[in-house]
């Protein structure tokens, strides 16, 4: 019996006409709302919803980002293991352009102490494209680039993933994190 890589996607988890809108608001967003990353294997635009002012859209996808943990939980088999508390991250998009050089090489998502509180990873892909899925290597696992889909996961050193650079149009994302949250004493 082969193990379960605790990897799911979602199919359609969000409408096109959703994904359409984000996208169209990224581009229409002004540039001071944006943070350009370019270091070695990390290149890509990215918008922080909240400090972008983007309150509708990240109360939209909360819900859904909620429905679908419900679901990710059940899906992977998580009965009494599930945090009682729990927040979620600020929702950030990012862009990446079919320019040959956008992309995110392999890497974790928990590798500090600023980030281990993280224990699953959404990622909403808001375009298709024929690459530009995410991988993860060690896994032999591919997510396709399909519109809607959202894929989630463990963000820890057990899901090495990176995204593939775009080929033929911009990759659009949405990602986000769940965080366990402290018990009260």
């Amino acid at each position: 019996m082969e193990k379960d890589n605790l990897i799911r996607v979602f199919p359609n988890a969000f409408s096109d006409e959703f994904c359409d809108a984000l996208v169209k608001k990224f581009e229409d967003e002004k540039t001071s709302n944006k943070e350009r990353y370019s270091n070695t294997g990390v290149n890509f635009t990215q918008l922080n919803f909240r400090e972008a002012g983007w309150e509708k859209e990240q109360s939209d996808m909360v819900q859904t980002f909620v429905e679908h943990a419900k679901k990710y939980a059940k899906a992977v088999g998580i009965t009494n293991e599930w945090p009682m508390k729990y927040a979620l991250e600020d929702i950030r998009m990012k862009k990446y352009n079919p320019n040959d050089h956008d992309e995110f090489q392999a890497h974790v998502d928990v590798g500090d102490n600023r980030n281990c509180t993280r224990f699953l990873v959404f990622f909403v892909y808001l375009s298709d494209n024929e690459k530009g899925g995410t991988t993860f290597p060690k896994l032999n696992f591919k997510a396709k680039c399909k519109k809607g889909d959202m894929l989630m996961f463990p963000p820890m050193w057990t899901h090495v993933h990176a995204g593939e650079k775009p080929i033929d149009n911009p990759k659009y994302i949405v990602g986000s994190y769940l965080h366990y949250v402290g018990a009260e004493v």
